[in-house]
């Protein structure tokens, strides 16, 4: 669909009409619109069920107007169209930027119902919006430690049930946790197999195992990207939601830094041979028990060279989470 929109817009750019009316073309399967400003921004004119005049988002590069009567010039019907619609814009000329505003609307439109309510679609894209909103630094760890953990999806047996156990919010305690077991995945570019633990990620609670996943992860001139990544497990799953939730939690983590991470390429090969899990249990840590109970956050560097790895498939046969693996 992503690349659907694009041409879309790509054709309304190229299309001229009285300067009163936006340029607009019709989605396939759809009742919702692809067009243009006058200034050559693209817009999606989203038909909605009900009338809610919901408040606008603005921000530097992202604007969406709720529930605005519009005039759209059809190019294909040679025709005005005047209608209500909800109004998303991005505000910028820039073609990479504009498709990856195209790849994150589509998960919008993949969420919602075909006539969505208002409030419905702001709900929905209040949940991508800080995809807009641009961090204070690049970091290129983040970015390793995103790749590793797609590293483990596609290295997976299920990457489907992967994908559902994978954290909504990078700042959870664990990367994969299905209410059951969890599986922390540590990275690192150096040449020594050690991690930074908190002592809470050590001590899941008691009925629960975790699985710690190491690998080095070594940038290169030429390798892997993250989406490369993703192009490899989309190939596998089928899956529509699971598909939507990685797009989606990608998104969210590189924000708008997603130049940066087409250029930060990883060496898959050394990756994959360097992958091994390992039983928490036998990690070098801290006895809760010495600490305080008046101190808290601690956090310690565990050296796991001598550590000896574990087979996922015997590990635990009552694990499915482990069994994807």
């Amino acid at each position: 669909m992503t690349d659907q929109l694009y041409n879309l817009y790509q054709k309304t750019l190229k299309s001229e009409v009285d300067d009163n009316s936006f340029r607009a073309l019709s989605m396939e399967f759809l009742p919702h619109r692809v067009g243009c400003s006058n200034e050559g921004f693209p817009m999606l004119f989203i038909e909605c069920c009900d009338k809610d005049h919901l408040s606008d988002i603005k921000l530097s590069l992202f604007r969406v107007l709720f529930d605005r009567k519009c005039s759209l010039a059809d190019i294909d019907n040679k025709r005005v169209i005047e209608k209500d619609y909800s109004i998303i814009q991005m505000v910028s000329d820039d073609q990479d930027l504009i498709k990856y505003f195209f790849q994150v609307i589509t998960i919008v439109l993949q969420r919602i119902p075909i006539n969505p309510k208002v409030k419905t679609l702001k709900e929905e894209i209040s949940k991508i919006i800080e995809i807009f909103t641009i961090p204070p630094k690049f970091s290129k760890e983040v970015v390793r430690g995103l790749w590793a953990e797609l590293l483990v999806i596609e290295r997976g047996s299920d990457p489907e049930y992967l994908i559902r156990a994978w954290h909504e919010e990078p700042e959870g305690r664990y990367d994969f946790n299905d209410s059951i077991d969890k599986i922390e995945v540590k990275s690192t570019s150096g040449d020594q197999r050690s991690h930074l633990f908190s002592l809470e990620q050590l001590n899941p609670n008691d009925s629960s195992n975790l699985i710690i996943a190491s690998v080095f992860v070594n940038p290169t001139g030429i390798g892997k990207t993250i989406y490369d990544l993703m192009d490899m497990i989309s190939s596998r799953v089928k899956d529509t939601d699971c598909n939507l939730k990685l797009s989606e939690i990608v998104l969210k983590t590189i924000g708008m830094h997603h130049e940066e991470c087409r250029n930060l390429h990883f060496d898959y090969n050394f990756a994959s041979d360097t992958l091994a899990y390992y039983d928490s249990k036998v990690i070098p840590s801290i006895d809760k028990n010495s600490i305080p109970s008046t101190v808290s956050g601690v956090h310690f560097r565990s050296d796991m060279s001598d550590v000896p790895s574990i087979c996922v498939t015997g590990f635990d046969e009552n694990s499915t989470l482990f069994k994807s693996l």
